[in-house]
């Protein structure tokens, strides 16, 4: 989340929702009777001195006051109802019913009684500058993909296979890992400037790094400067990644990194010691009744799926005021799909959480 301004006698703060996760947070502090204010359209009607009318849509700076919301799973984006209270030049709209659509990488303006303490916190925990952003190629003698890592998840921007027959949808075939390497690295000055990206990791089989690299080095070569370093892995591909993510071979400075180290270790704990933790929805809600619960592992997913469940929303409330720790997996990643394996929310008990170094989160954001 990039918090642009805060404004405490106003009880007002402006925002850039940067991952979906930071629209479960701005969707949850969001009340009835608070104002959104977003840049939207709405189509104006204009009538002429002839009696016909002209139609159009116009972008106008339109602020709201909420009278319900609501979240779509499916698309990732929250949306505000409620009577126009603001409308920067066209003042004939005030009164009328409109929805404000919010969304990532779009600025949002909001003015909260009740859940400005909350907006605030976020905002103590939030950036003001761009995240830092990593670029991985993982390669080996069969494929090669580029992914992106900053702390908005993981996202696979590239693949390609290096063995000739069936091509499955999305991936191109190639002769040799080589060829691949390349088709992935096709644009790559341009993918690095776009993204903003600060380091490019890359990932392979031994016997294969130094080709990899030098492949690397002089698609780069002349371009654009990027920091560049090579992690050995047993495979490459997606398999490669995460089996470096999961020994912490990218560091844990970015989110996904941290959170594929935290799953690691839990799933580890699990294994021999099972009887701390709690699988689904309903055991995590019976620890959080009994007193037990110390922390929660929950997968993006079920968050969105559930985002109005009133048995998570007690578990959410919990987090929220800092009696219990909690963090949010964010999708893309195997740490988000092994929680989601488990039920998608997998609770720790005060005990476990403890011994594990799981504090409680601060109050705010997830």
């Amino acid at each position: 989340m990039r918090v642009l301004e805060v404004d405490e006698v106003r009880r007002r703060v402006k925002l850039i929702p940067e991952s979906s996760v930071d629209l479960v947070n701005i969707y949850r502090s969001v009340s009835a009777g608070d104002q959104v204010i977003a840049e939207t359209t709405r189509e104006i009607k204009r009538e002429r001195a002839t009696g016909e009318v002209d139609s159009r849509r116009v972008s106008v700076r339109i602020g709201i006051e909420v009278e319900r919301k609501s979240a779509d799973p499916a698309t990732k984006r929250i949306s505000f109802l409620g009577r126009i209270v603001s409308a920067e030049g066209y003042e004939d709209l005030l009164k009328k019913h409109h929805t404000v659509h919010v969304e990532r990488g779009r600025e949002v303006e909001v003015v909260s009684r009740e859940g400005f303490a909350r907006f605030a916190a976020i905002a103590r925990s939030a950036r003001s500058a761009p995240a830092r952003r990593l670029l991985v190629l993982s390669a080996d003698d069969e494929r090669a993909v580029l992914v992106l890592i900053s702390d908005e998840g993981t996202r696979l921007l590239r693949q390609a296979e290096s063995f000739s027959g069936v091509k499955f949808s999305g991936y191109g075939g190639t002769s040799s890992p080589i060829e691949a390497v390349r088709q992935v690295l096709d644009g790559i000055d341009e993918t690095v400037e776009r993204h903003g990206v600060g380091e490019l990791v890359v990932v392979a089989p031994s016997a294969l790094l130094d080709s990899v690299s030098n492949e690397v080095k002089r698609a780069l070569s002349g371009r654009v400067e990027v920091r560049r370093r090579t992690v050995p892995a047993s495979s490459g591909g997606l398999e490669g990644l995460a089996e470096v993510l999961r020994r912490g071979g990218l560091g844990k400075d970015l989110r996904p990194l941290a959170d594929a180290l935290l799953v690691e270790g839990v799933l580890d704990r699990v294994a021999r010691s099972p009887e701390g933790f709690g699988f689904g929805l309903k055991d995590v809600l019976r620890m959080l009744e009994e007193g037990r619960l110390g922390s929660v592992l929950v997968a993006e997913e079920f968050l969105w799926q559930r985002i109005d469940d009133g048995d998570l929303d007690r578990v959410l409330r919990a987090a929220e005021s800092g009696s219990i720790g909690i963090r949010v997996l964010l999708s893309g990643g195997e740490d988000h799909e092994r929680v989601m394996g488990l039920g998608g929310v997998v609770g720790i008990d005060r005990a476990t959480a403890a011994e594990m170094g799981l504090g409680r989160e601060r109050e705010g954001r997830y």
